[in-house]
């Protein structure tokens, strides 16, 4: 009997005998470059996979990436922005054109440029013109692109109306609605017809009466007051509260100046005297800030009762026993501003002239 070691031997030495035929198969070759051989495929163009650039494409690869300008110019952004606008454009709808009038019971949906843009062209029709029985014919309401013409001037009503003359009323009732210039001119044509009636009138004619500029003033420096912080933990006299009152101390100034000026002008120097002592009551009680620009506007107001004072001494005749009453007046209102030493010194002068 064979030995069984044996036979597994041989089988073993076959089995290795044919390993090296096999690996003969699994050689393999180094990698090399794929070459296209258009001849071998005739259909393929011969630019397909590496086409020659275009002279339009080397000058943008000589020209490089579009940069930033290192300094920033308005200019060139806006010329940027229009050139994008420019490009841009709403498509036109089909079948409409921009000249072409639009249909009645047919609305059309256009976005806002370009409703916009129509409405710029479009001349608007005058209600004279327009026929709103009548709708049937859209060539009433033809859009023309011709320049509008100029509408002329509304015709006002003439201001110098005379009264109703069946109105049988009491005189004082209509003289309220008058403004004061209607009653200047009124006064004035009448003394130009009856020239005897002017001295009347110098006889009869009072002093101004100042209460309703006391008023005024009063309700303008409340509202200085009103503006002011309300808390005890803030500051009154600060910058921040100086910017919540700033607006009603322009309001204030302005009240007083207009004020003095209508005085002034009405030559009622006795009026403006009494006019400045009462405001300046009123300006000293207006507040002192910390921050000492911004007390500008109280000085401004010193400075123009002390103009309307001077021009009330020099322009009015005044008794004694008035001039008297009006320097001690004036010595205290001196602490406030150092320019009313000066009327203080012509006020004296005029008393030792009397």
């Amino acid at each position: 009997m064979e030995d069984p070691t044996a036979d597994n031997l041989r089988r073993r030495r076959a089995a290795l005998a044919e390993i090296p035929a096999r690996l003969d198969r699994l050689r393999m070759t180094p990698l090399q470059p794929v070459s296209v051989n258009t001849r071998m495929s005739p259909g393929i163009p011969s630019g397909y996979l590496s086409p020659a650039p275009s002279p339009e494409e080397q000058l943008i690869q000589q020209r490089g990436r579009k940069r930033i300008p290192a300094n920033w110019s308005p200019d060139i952004d806006m010329k940027r922005n229009s050139t994008f606008h420019s490009a841009v454009r709403t498509p036109p709808r089909e079948g409409t054109s921009r000249d072409s009038p639009p249909k009645l019971g047919v609305t059309l949906r256009s976005t806002p440029r370009k409703r916009l843009m129509l409405d710029n062209e479009r001349v608007p029709l005058s209600p004279e013109k327009i026929d709103f029985s009548d709708l049937s014919t859209p060539q009433k309401f033809k859009i023309d692109n011709s320049p509008a013409k100029v509408t002329p001037p509304i015709k006002r009503c003439r201001l110098d109306k005379m009264l109703d003359p069946d109105y049988k009323g009491p005189i004082d009732t209509p003289l309220k609605g008058l403004s004061p210039t209607q009653l200047i001119n009124m006064i004035k044509r009448i003394t130009y017809k009856h020239p005897e009636i002017e001295d009347e009138i110098r006889q009869e004619m009072p002093q101004p009466d100042i209460s309703p500029m006391e008023e005024r003033l009063n309700y303008l420096k409340n509202n200085i007051f009103k503006s002011l912080p309300t808390s005890r933990l803030t500051s009154k006299t600060d910058s921040p509260a100086y910017s919540r009152v700033s607006t009603h101390l322009a309001a204030f100034k302005k009240c007083l100046i207009d004020q003095g000026k209508t005085l002034i002008e009405s030559q009622h120097w006795e009026s403006v005297l009494q006019y400045v002592f009462l405001a300046w009551s009123y300006v000293r009680a207006t507040p002192i800030w910390d921050n000492q620009p911004h007390n500008a506007c109280r000085k401004q107001c010193f400075k123009a009762l002390f103009n309307f004072c001077a021009t009330a001494l020099k322009k009015g005749a005044f008794t004694q026993d008035v001039l008297i009453d009006i320097q001690d007046k004036l010595q205290s209102m001196e602490s406030d501003s150092e320019d009313i030493r000066s009327s203080i010194k012509f006020v004296q002068g005029l008393l030792q002239t009397t």
